[in-house]
């Protein structure tokens, strides 16, 4: 009978460590589906965001004015196609502060360079992840000459 006191003496005293233990995998399972969740959204906003450079840039090529020989666009009109464009296709609201932040061309003046940043919206857990992470995209277009 001895024996068998001090057997549940020791099952008592580790009782609850099994909860404790699963709250613990619980946590560190949810904060990984957090991270796994948040990296796919900051990498879909990336693909959407490099289209809409894409179509920018390709715009701002089309709206280049070629002078006989050498296409002329200023970095002013490159952006200025470019926000024309975002409110043709209503890019500001599928990007959160979608900005311009580099506008140019090729020292040749044939080859249009754009880059945009934006800023992809986390959802999850805040006290994990930041509430919104930012987004570059950069697109070249080449301007055609036509002689």
């Amino acid at each position: 009978m001895r024996q068998n006191l001090r057997f549940q003496h020791s099952l008592n005293d580790e009782s609850g460590q099994t909860t404790v233990l699963i709250l613990g995998m619980m946590t560190i399972l949810l904060m990984f589906a957090a991270v796994i969740l948040g990296a796919t959204v900051v990498n879909g906003e990336a693909r959407k965001l490099l289209s809409e450079a894409d179509g920018a840039a390709s715009a701002a090529a089309i709206a280049a004015q070629p002078a006989p020989g050498v296409p002329q666009i200023s970095d002013q009109q490159i952006r200025a196609a470019a926000e024309q464009h975002f409110e043709q296709a209503g890019s500001h609201q599928r990007h959160v502060g979608l900005a311009v932040i580099e506008a140019g061309t090729s020292p040749g003046g044939e080859t249009i360079h754009l880059r945009l940043r934006s800023e992809a919206q986390l959802p999850g857990l805040r006290w994990v992840l930041p509430a919104g992470v930012e987004v570059t995209a950069e697109s070249h277009a080449r301007v055609a000459i036509n002689r």
